[in-house]
């Protein structure tokens, strides 16, 4: 059933599609108060990212995001560092043009958008359930600054 879902996934983001191009408009890129995001959450930065982690080991359940046969087209490698893992996804994505985390503005990542309650070009991730609260993903979005200052 996660496979599935997994792959309606793909069909959401347009990898099927012979429409328009996709095209991102992420919640976050446009927004003036990102320019300096914060974090009450512990294990959400560079020097402890244990609760990050955690939130990020549910994304590689079920085959969506994890190797050997992912459900999507990146996958996420958790082995190392999260820092390590979320850097690989800067230059992977399922379109050519844009990444999974943006390494130039991080407020404009597909994956943090993707987590949002209004997440664009695709369904809320995780497919499952579980959604991250909006703390949560503040908290990912700090640690996306702290990987990458503006």
């Amino acid at each position: 059933m996660v496979l599935v879902a997994c792959g309606s996934v793909l069909a959401a983001c347009g990898e099927s599609s012979t429409g328009e191009p996709f095209s991102l408009n992420l919640v976050y890129c446009d927004n003036e108060e990102v320019a300096a995001p914060s974090c009450d959450l512990l294990g959400y930065s560079l020097q402890d990212d244990s609760a990050l982690r955690a939130k990020l080991d549910g994304c590689a359940e079920g085959g969506c995001h994890s190797a050997p046969a992912p459900a999507t087209s990146w996958t996420m490698n958790l082995s190392g560092s999260v820092e390590g893992a979320l850097s690989a996804l800067t230059v992977a994505g399922e379109t050519p043009g844009y990444n999974v985390i943006d390494g130039v503005d991080p407020d404009c990542s597909l994956m943090l958008s993707e987590l949002t309650e209004r997440p664009i070009g695709t369904i809320r991730m995780p497919v499952t359930g579980g959604y991250w609260s909006r703390a949560e993903t503040d908290c990912f979005r700090s640690y996306l600054h702290e990987m990458y200052p503006q």
